[in-house]
């Protein structure tokens, strides 16, 4: 039998407002969670939208220099 072995977790102190933490556990015990789970979805959340804006700026940047950018390659 083989045992998974957790991803390790860094620890970090987050000093939410008093608003942030009444909204969170809200959250968390609308979805049946807890508190931290939730924090956690939440950031993964944030971290995706991120990464896609990312994405689209670099796909409108690379767009707009196409051009440019075979210029340079063919340079």
């Amino acid at each position: 039998m083989t045992q998974t072995v957790p991803a390790p977790r860094s620890k970090k102190l987050i000093a939410f407002r008093d608003d942030q933490v009444a909204a969170l556990a809200a959250i968390a015990e609308d979805m049946h969670s807890n508190f931290t789970a939730t924090v956690l979805d939440a950031v993964d959340a944030y971290i995706a939208a991120h990464d896609k804006t990312a994405q689209q700026m670099i796909d409108r940047i690379v767009t707009e220099n196409a051009g440019l950018l075979e210029r340079l390659r063919d340079a």
